[in-house]
């Protein structure tokens, strides 16, 4: 539970005594005997109390009151067999206060004994219906019953935090990268096979590098190849692989630069990373910036900045990379960040999990680790505590999840490490897991030549007719998700575009979804076949996927004004000869129909039905048949 559900102490019950008569002010000897314990209890004397108390109890050994008081003493203590012991007592001597059962079950869930908490809950429930119940005296009031029904929701979720404590089975890395020095900020590039992170020796802050042997080995780390490790400190790394090339951001402090902390980036080349370069003034400001998370794709940068504009602290920032160049950054919001300070982002390779640290939020500790995601709209859900286990009263920092969203890395001191903070891997429950994903590895050449050329690629998810990803490159790599339907369009000046369909059923990093986008300038004759037109079984009306690349069918025509074009209709041979040449005829005409809606003029379209009769492939397999229904677009005319 976070700290405003689990803070309860021994002054709650501390009121509850004094309120309901304890102190009776009475001359009797037993009475005395209390006072003193009480008089001591108020003062922080606490042995002193323990002692007066006992001598109250043999004096008077049937009075709820100071076993009460004698449980509320040995809580302060630390003494829970007593405070247990005593609580109990309360209950037998009194058992018809409804207010009894609420302390000791709420001391229950403080020592973690859910299960028992839950018992005594039941006999708050009760006590109404046991013998000599008074409601005037023994009912409990509005407040009471309040506090019962947050610790019934209370128990309710440390139960089911219980079982993800168990389930997380969280391990230390080893020695292959841990040592007796500091290490910390975990990552990977989205294929998984290297092992990335920042070591602390002798205030000299490095990266190393682990590389896979396999699924449960790592190489014995080395410091990173190349130029990008200085005899300055360079930390809080995230690596982006692309098609044919590799970059690590990184941050560099008081070394130049425009603020105390700058973003840096280095490339890539022979194997060894080159000399780092500053990602400038659009990026970075006079105050500090640093922790850099770069998405999946390369084209999405979350960090972390003290810059002025955002909600007080250090906030998380967001920039877009756009045909090369980064966007100025937004803040993300105060849903996201507040007074406090929100660090250590990770954006994870599905686009829309994002995790950081918190000091803001409430928590387990100093920080504590948070999940948000982006909907469909692109807004960011609350933040989510990632929870008791997760997060503990030690540091943790640097979250970092793998492509396929199965483990968790991050950095703690927590207990049997190898010294100074280590980092640890788990399994990550299912609530806070992100989307697993592949990858589509792609690059775009002129057909003729076998040149690459620079076109603009449109990724689209069918499903929420979200856009992925759109730049202009002639090399792409975009985070996939198995499951999802994805439209892939190439489409270059005075070319016809590239149609493909990608739906990913599992995700296999070894194996990334390869693509060549071959683009052909536009002439007589030429046809392409559009992918992404999508039909129920046997039917004709256009299905909502299929407006996305019909609309790029108008867009070409649109740049094209006098272009004619021919839509044909295909299917396979299944069913009779007539029944399936009317059918390619009225697809044919449902997409003349859409163009024509979208201000297409009649005279520049031919609707055509071909039925079975021009298979790709043949119809003796579902997957020849599948090839063979299709809307093709052919050119007629160019000019």
């Amino acid at each position: 539970m976070i700290r405003s559900l689990k803070t309860f102490t021994a002054g709650i019950l501390f009121v509850a005594i004094s309120s309901c008569g304890l102190i009776s002010g009475g001359k009797g000897r037993c009475e005395k005997y209390t006072e003193e314990a009480f008089g001591k209890f108020q003062m922080a004397s606490f042995e002193d109390a323990a002692k007066s108390i006992k001598k109250a109890i043999k004096c008077n050994p049937e009075k709820s009151q100071n076993y009460a008081l004698q449980a509320a003493i040995h809580e302060s203590m630390g003494d829970s067999a007593t405070a247990l012991k005593a609580h109990s007592n309360v209950i037998k001597y009194d058992s018809s206060y409804q207010a009894n059962y609420y302390y000791y079950a709420s001391y229950l869930f403080r020592l973690n004994r859910y299960d028992e908490a839950d018992e005594i809950i039941k006999g708050f429930d009760n006590a109404p219906n046991t013998q000599g119940y008074n409601a005037k005296k023994d009912a409990a009031n509005k407040v009471v019953l309040d506090k019962v029904d947050r610790l019934r929701r209370s128990i309710e979720m440390a139960r089911e935090e219980s079982v993800i404590i168990s389930q997380l089975e969280i391990q230390n890395m080893g020695p292959s990268i841990n040592s007796a020095a500091h290490e910390y900020w975990p990552g990977m590039p989205i294929d998984g096979t290297t092992f990335v992170y920042t070591r602390l020796v002798r205030s000299q802050e490095d990266f190393y590098f682990s590389y896979k042997v396999n699924d449960s080995q790592w190489s014995k780390s080395v410091p990173a190849p190349g130029k990008v490790n200085t005899s300055e400190n360079e930390g809080t790394s995230s690596v982006y692989i692309g098609p044919e090339r590799q970059q690590l951001y990184f941050t560099v402090c008081n070394q130049g630069g425009y603020g105390s902390c700058d973003l840096f980036y280095s490339d890539l080349t022979d194997a060894q990373w080159g000399p780092r370069k500053n990602m400038g003034p659009n990026i970075n400001s006079a105050a500090w910036d640093a922790q850099p998370s770069i998405s999946g794709d390369g084209n999405t940068l979350v960090f972390a900045s003290a810059r002025p504009g955002g909600q007080g602290g250090k906030d998380l920032w967001i920039a877009r990379r756009i045909n090369g160049k980064w966007s100025v950054p937004e803040n993300l919001g105060s849903e996201i960040n507040t007074e406090g300070d929100e660090e250590a982002p990770f954006l994870h390779y599905d686009g829309k999990t994002l995790y950081f640290s918190s000091r803001g939020h409430e928590g387990y500790g100093e920080h504590d680790f948070f999940m948000v995601r982006k909907d469909n709209k692109g807004e960011w859900s609350l933040p989510v505590n990632l929870g008791r286990g997760i997060n503990t009263e030690r540091d943790d920092v640097g979250f970092y999840v793998d492509a396929r969203a199965e483990r968790a890395y991050f950095a703690s001191t927590r207990a049997g490490g190898f010294g100074g903070m280590d980092i640890y891997r788990m399994k990550l429950p299912q609530k806070y897991k992100p989307e697993p994903v592949n990858y589509l590895l792609g690059k775009v050449r002129d057909k003729e030549t076998q040149l690459q050329i620079a076109a603009h690629v449109q990724l689209v998810d069918l499903k929420s007719d979200q856009i992925i990803y759109e730049d202009s490159v002639n090399e792409f790599l975009i985070p996939i998700i198995p499951g999802n339907n994805y439209a892939l369009h190439s489409s270059k000046e005075g070319f016809l575009f590239d149609s493909r369909n990608f739906q990913p059923e599992k995700s296999t990093i070894e194996k990334p979804f390869e693509v060549i986008a071959e683009l052909e300038k536009i002439k007589k004759n030429q046809i392409v076949r559009l992918n992404n037109i999508f039909f129920d079984v046997d039917k004709f009306l256009l299905k909502h996927e299929s407006f996305v690349e019909l609309d790029v069918v108008v867009k070409i025509l649109m740049d094209n004004p006098k272009m004619k074009i021919e839509i044909s209709g295909h299917t396979d041979n299944t069913g009779s000869e007539e029944h399936n040449q009317e059918l390619s005829e009225n697809r044919a005409k449902s997409v003349e129909r859409y163009l024509v809606e979208q201000g297409i003029s009649t005279q520049r379209l031919v609707s055509k039905g071909y039925g079975p009769s021009k298979p790709m492939s043949t119809n003796d397999t579902e997957e020849g048949r599948a090839l063979n229904r299709r809307i093709e677009m052919k050119v007629l005319e160019i000019k």
